[in-house]
């Protein structure tokens, strides 16, 4: 197997053309597109399907692609191994939903223990694709509907209501799920236009929202400067509560727990650095006794 050629049949499948691929790597057109042939004629078999749009790979090509990306992986992480004198080195892209800043914490411990690794930190609400996107491992929340990952649960998460002290200086301490009705309750978004409730379990409450948005940290805003209950991820509220800014409100409610996950691409061999990442991160959470 040629090397060389492999790797620049990764970068044009990458880059989706003969020209991107050449300004990506710094080698001729033309000794792209020879290096392309030679390769196919290597294998007898078509790699790409050529167009005036561009270069996608053929159904052999993508596999031919997974497998060579998933090979030169494995072969970089044995060098830097040796090189490296056992000190982790490279690159690790990671996915997180934004406004979790229990993670910022993680990654902060991450790097302190692994300096030499390189961490791409992406963080979207939108589920990205590992595969067109090239991140390497995604924290999901929920369950998972798709059978291209391999998924492993940290820990489950749960939703719980909070305010400030001063607003509770105001309003009074509730005792059920129904006295929020007289308190300015602060929640996500509807974006269905159907009524906003929050549910606990068999106890459910509909209402009129102060305030509603799509963002975590509004809400959590909203609660801290006493303007409203918000509803919020217990792991983001817990050191608040535990300092006295916020008050966790009915804590004898039981919400729905939510599993959170790592995951990463089926097809893909994890690297040193994922397992590595992988492993710290579920340390970390049992360390701080999250479940």
């Amino acid at each position: 197997m040629d090397y060389n050629a492999a790797k620049l049949f990764i970068a044009v499948v990458q880059t989706g053309s003969l020209s991107s691929a050449s300004e990506k790597t710094g080698i001729p057109i033309s000794t792209l597109s020879r290096k392309m042939n030679e390769l196919e004629q290597r294998l007898r078999v078509q790699l790409l399907e050529r167009s005036s749009q561009g270069v996608k790979p053929t159904y052999k090509g993508q596999q031919f692609f997974e497998q060579a990306r998933l090979g030169l992986e494995l072969l970089d992480d044995a060098q830097k191994a040796v090189q490296s004198e056992h000190k982790l080195q490279g690159k690790l892209r990671i996915s997180i939903p934004p406004n979790f800043p229990l993670w910022w914490d993680l990654l902060t411990e991450f790097q302190r223990q692994y300096p030499d690794i390189q961490v791409f930190c992406h963080a979207s609400e939108r589920v990205v694709d590992l595969f067109e996107d090239g991140i390497d491992v995604a924290l999901r929340m929920g369950d998972l509907h798709t059978d291209n990952v391999i998924a492993k649960k940290i820990m489950n998460v749960a939703t719980c209501l909070v305010a400030s002290p001063k607003l509770l200086d105001r309003f009074g301490y509730p005792t059920t799920l129904a006295e929020l009705a007289d308190f300015p309750l602060a929640t996500w978004e509807n974006i269905n236009n159907g009524a906003f409730e929050w549910q606990f379990g068999a106890e459910k409450i509909t209402f009129e929202p102060i305030f509603s948005t799509n963002n975590v940290e509004g809400l959590f805003h909203y609660a801290l400067n006493s303007m409203g209950v918000s509803q919020l991820l217990d792991i983001l509220v817990t050191p608040y509560v535990e300092r006295g800014e916020l008050v966790q409100l009915l804590p004898d409610l039981h919400a729905q727990s939510l599993p959170l996950h790592l995951v990463y691409a089926r097809h893909k061999h994890p690297s040193t650095i994922v397992r590595t990442y992988i492993d710290f991160c579920f340390e970390w959470i049992q360390s701080r006794h999250f479940k």
